[in-house]
């Protein structure tokens, strides 16, 4: 399956995987797929970073411990560092 990885506001995890956007291409078809696959290609340091909200195709939030969330291929997922301020 073909997913679209989006970082925003997280420039570790930009660090190590080389942008802000990437195209993968996994196997499975749910969110917990999918974070296992960003541990087995970028490691365990990736992992630390991804404490952050999660979107789905800019609509459907994702929660962290949903692991069994589904995912389709072509789905846009976004990793957003939410900032306080004002």
């Amino acid at each position: 399956m073909k997913i679209r990885l989006k970082l925003v506001g997280i420039q570790e995890m930009e660090q190590l995987i080389g942008g802000r956007e990437i195209v993968l291409q996994m196997e499975g078809s749910t969110f917990g797929d999918l974070l296992s696959h960003l541990e087995e290609t970028y490691g365990r340091p990736l992992m630390k970073c991804l404490h952050c909200q999660i979107l789905r195709n800019g609509k459907e939030w994702i929660r962290r411990d949903n692991l069994t969330y589904p995912l389709q291929d072509g789905d846009h997922v976004t990793f957003l560092q939410m900032m306080g301020g004002g």
